[in-house]
C-alpha cells in the first residue's frame, strides 16, 4: 500500500495522530452536544466528498478549508469534462469525535464514482469558527492525505 503525505504540522502532537490516520483512539471521548459543531462538521464533509465527486468546484472549499488543503485538493481531483453527467456522491455512515478542545475529527463512508470510499477531516477552531485542516481519503487502497 503506498502512502502520499502532504501533511503540514497542523496536526498537534498530543498522539491523536498516528502515522497519517486522522481517525480514532479507542479512548477518544464522543461529541454528544454542539449542534453547531455537527452541522458544520456534517456540511464539511459533504461538501468535501462533492468536490472529490467532481460535483462541485474546489473554490467552494475556501470557506470551510485552509488553503493548503484546497490546493491539495484541486492538485488531486481529475478534471471533469463537459457535458458529463456527474453522479453526487452518497454518504453511506458517518460520525463525529473531538478528542481535545479546539479540534474534532469527523469521518464518513462515501461512494463516490460508484466505489465506496473512507473519508476523514479533522477540524479545528480558528479565527471564531471551525474550518478544515486535514484531509484523508482511500483511493484505490490507496490512503492520501491532504495538509
Amino acid at each position: 500500500m503506498t502512502r502520499r503525505y502532504i501533511r503540514s504540522q497542523a496536526v498537534p502532537a498530543s498522539g491523536y495522530a498516528v502515522d497519517g490516520a486522522l481517525a480514532l483512539r479507542s479512548d477518544v471521548r464522543v461529541m454528544v452536544g454542539a449542534p453547531e459543531l455537527r452541522h458544520t462538521a456534517e456540511a464539511t464533509l459533504r461538501l468535501v466528498a462533492e468536490v472529490l465527486a467532481g460535483a462541485q468546484p474546489v473554490r467552494r472549499l475556501a470557506r470551510r478549508a485552509l488553503p493548503e488543503v484546497c490546493l491539495a485538493v484541486a492538485a488531486y481531483r481529475a478534471p471533469v469534462a463537459a457535458g458529463v453527467r456527474i453522479v453526487p456522491p452518497r454518504i453511506l455512515t458517518s460520525w463525529l469525535q473531538q478528542p481535545t478542545a479546539g479540534a474534532a475529527e469527523t469521518g464518513a463512508v462515501v461512494v463516490i464514482g460508484g466505489r465506496a470510499r473512507a473519508l476523514a477531516l479533522r477540524l479545528e477552531y480558528q479565527r471564531a469558527r471551525w474550518r478544515c485542516v486535514s484531509i484523508e481519503t482511500t483511493d484505490g487502497g490507496t490512503a492520501l492525505v491532504f495538509p
